[in-house]
């Protein structure tokens, strides 16, 4: 609307002017004036031209002062159409780029149902892995209770293994040992057929783990005891020397005994308390050797009877009245006797007894009147680990008296 009342006052303007103009020439024409020496008619011409040209100059100069486009038009029309060649290039080009985008577009728009479908099966995909790994779970989880129990079977496969080494260790040092014991017993037993031979010969004067000599000893002091070894030693080397070389004057030490059980001995007797020391043979000696190996057996000295004890007992029967077979019996009595006090740790070999009162028993019994006589073997006193065995025999149901004598033997 604003166009048209701009274009309805433009020629309302013009139509003014031309007939300002009209006029002003005509009158200037009428009053034949002159202007720079021109006739009238030709100023008249000029005065209408610069009327023409005042109406087109006014007429620009509203147009350009009321619509702004107008003006921008007149005096900016080259760079509008610079940069509206610009914008086309620039158009162009977008559209270039635009077409290159929707080309893209279109290539990614098959990249993406290709992604799409490609992501359907990873899914699909990952979904059997998952199935899988779920399954692969399980199984290692089996797989490791396996393993767990296959570690606990190795591992008693291990302690099995070690201990069958072990056992074979053994058995090996078994082995060997018994081995060693074998070559120690064939030995013995050379030595054994040769000690057989020499006795049958007569030739073997001191058995082996025969004593020597034995002694009780207590010492108030312990630097008393290398004398109370020696002295020892030294009667045991006069009954070797009496015993191997009859005849000859003990002048030097046939007996060796090894230094740690000289050792032994000294340290056992320095605790004050009472000792049996012997020293026996250890091996068979011959008649005329001038050597003679030996060692010490230590036992501490405890009482080992009281007196009256009964170490055995023997029934004569009413068919033994015969002085052998009385005899018979009462050997029998005494070597059960002294074979007791030997289990009850009885040292001393030696035994004690009263000759007449057991010729005057043996008389008795050989002349009893009495079907069966019960004797008893036993002890007269006290008794110690080294003191000799002294035995009394007596006859429980003896006819000679009501109460028999404890003390007969």
């Amino acid at each position: 609307m604003a166009g048209w009342l701009l274009i309805l006052a433009l020629l309302l303007l013009g139509g003014g002017l031309a007939v300002m103009g009209d006029r002003l020439g005509t009158r200037i024409g009428k009053a034949r004036l002159s202007f720079f020496r021109m006739r009238p008619r030709r100023t008249a011409m000029v005065f209408t031209a610069i009327t023409g040209s005042l109406i087109s100059a006014l007429s620009f100069t509203v147009l350009i002062t009321v619509n702004d486009r107008w003006r921008r038009g007149l005096f900016e029309l080259g760079r509008i159409e610079r940069s509206l060649q610009t914008t086309r290039e620039d158009l162009n080009t977008t559209r270039k780029a635009l077409e290159s985008v929707q080309e893209a577009l279109v290539t990614s728009q098959e990249t993406l149902m290709d992604a799409e479908r490609n992501r359907a099966q990873a899914e699909a995909r990952v979904q059997e892995l998952r199935e899988y790994t779920g399954t692969l779970q399980v199984q290692t989880q089996e797989l490791q209770q396996t393993i767990h129990v296959l570690d606990g079977q190795r591992q008693q496969l291990w302690n099995e293994q070690a201990l069958l080494t072990e056992t074979v260790r053994r058995r090996d040092q078994q082995l060997d040992a018994l081995q060693e014991q074998i070559n120690s017993q064939v030995n013995m037993l050379h030595g054994l057929r040769r000690s057989v031979t020499a006795l049958r010969r007569g030739d073997v004067t001191i058995s082996r783990n025969e004593p020597l000599a034995m002694a009780k000893v207590v010492l108030p002091r312990s630097d008393d005891s290398k004398v109370a070894i020696n002295s020892l030693l030294n009667r045991a080397n006069q009954v070797a020397y009496e015993r191997l070389l009859p005849g000859q004057t003990p002048t030097r030490q046939i007996i060796y005994i090894p230094t740690s059980e000289v050792e032994r001995i000294a340290t056992a007797l320095q605790d004050n308390e009472a000792w049996i020391v012997i020293i026996r043979s250890a091996n068979n000696v011959f008649l005329g050797e001038n050597f003679l190996l030996a060692f010490a057996d230590m036992r501490p000295s405890r009482q080992l009877l009281a007196a009256g004890q009964v170490l055995a007992s023997v029934i004569v029967e009413e068919d033994e009245r015969s002085l052998e077979a009385v005899n018979q019996r009462l050997s029998l009595l005494l070597a059960t006797a002294r074979n007791r006090a030997d289990r009850l740790g009885s040292l001393n070999g030696q035994v004690m007894l009263d000759n007449e009162a057991l010729t005057a028993l043996v008389q008795d019994l050989v002349g009893r009147t009495t079907p069966r006589a019960a004797l008893e073997a036993f002890s007269m006193e006290d008794g110690e680990t080294g003191d000799p065995l002294r035995l009394g025999v007596r006859w429980l149901n003896s006819p000679l008296g009501d109460a028999p004598d404890p003390d007969h033997g």
